[in-house]
């Protein structure tokens, strides 16, 4: 069945290296117990949403509860039940659709419920984390696929995160912002103020260890800012050579130019 599906959203279950990659990419998941913290967080979604369905069973009279009393709407039931429809050849009454809506909203319930278990799982097991020599790439979702590539030469900033709930997990998020990086397909987009400063923000979300990425990340960036920039010795080094070759060529020349001077001074005594 999971074949099927990722089949039928033409969803690979791996993710392809972005560009920039290297020879051998490091290509990971988030911690499994990372799916254990996205069913803490769905699990109070679906009680509320249980809950809900059962009170407005109990207040329009499907389900008999003593915690709900509403007179006023039984006699409305009431008047509606001594109404009748004709639509065409079928006679109904007004108080068949209300258990109609009240059976279609215990389905759908019980269909997201079913699903949505389903997908936590799939969602987990399709959320990749690439780590590349110059570039970084994160992909999620199931119905919408997004993939978002960086470029680690233009990080700016780091950030770890971690709530009550992921520490007591044992797992934390890596925020990494890049200036002027697009995101890739379908890429999220960060907060409201680093859209108006120009910068872009990548989350890698339940990280076993978010501390080692961030210090492997920062020595690929170091190793990029140095090949790019060059080291400051390097350049002093460089220059002085430059400085020493030039001395050299000039004493050259100017023995070249004493030789031809002496010469020509020895023919005009001859």
């Amino acid at each position: 069945m999971r074949e099927r599906l990722l089949e039928l959203l033409k969803v690979s279950e791996r993710p392809t290296p972005p560009p920039g990659s290297g020879d051998s990419p490091e290509i990971f998941r988030a911690s499994r117990r990372y799916f254990h913290y996205t069913v803490i967080s769905w699990v109070p979604k679906q009680i509320a949403a249980f809950f809900g369905l059962l009170f407005s069973l109990a207040f329009f009279g499907s389900l008999e509860t003593d915690f709900i009393q509403a007179e006023g709407l039984d006699r409305f039931m009431g008047l509606l039940e001594q109404l009748e429809v004709r639509v065409g050849p079928i006679e109904t009454n007004p108080t068949d659709f209300f258990w109609f809506f009240e059976g279609l909203a215990i389905s759908i319930w019980t269909l997201q419920f079913l699903f949505s278990a389903l997908f936590l799982k799939l969602a987990w097991e399709l959320r990749w984390y690439i780590v590349g020599d110059s570039s970084l790439r994160i992909r999620e979702g199931l119905w919408s696929l997004r993939e978002q590539t960086m470029t680690i030469a233009n990080i700016q900033n780091m950030k770890v995160k971690q709530g009550p709930l992921q520490r007591l997990l044992g797992i934390a998020d890596l925020e990494v912002h890049t200036a002027g990086g697009a995101g890739g397909e379908g890429g999220e987009a960060g907060s409201s103020d680093d859209s108006a400063s120009g910068f872009h923000v990548g989350r890698f979300r339940g990280l076993d260890d978010a501390h080692a990425l961030r210090d492997r990340v920062r020595k690929l960036l170091a190793r990029h800012k140095g090949a790019g920039l060059g080291d400051r010795d390097d350049s002093e080094r460089s220059a002085g050579q430059a400085d020493r070759s030039e001395s050299e060529e000039l004493r050259t020349a100017a023995a070249a130019l004493l030789e031809e001077a002496r010469a020509l001074r020895v023919a005009l005594e001859s």
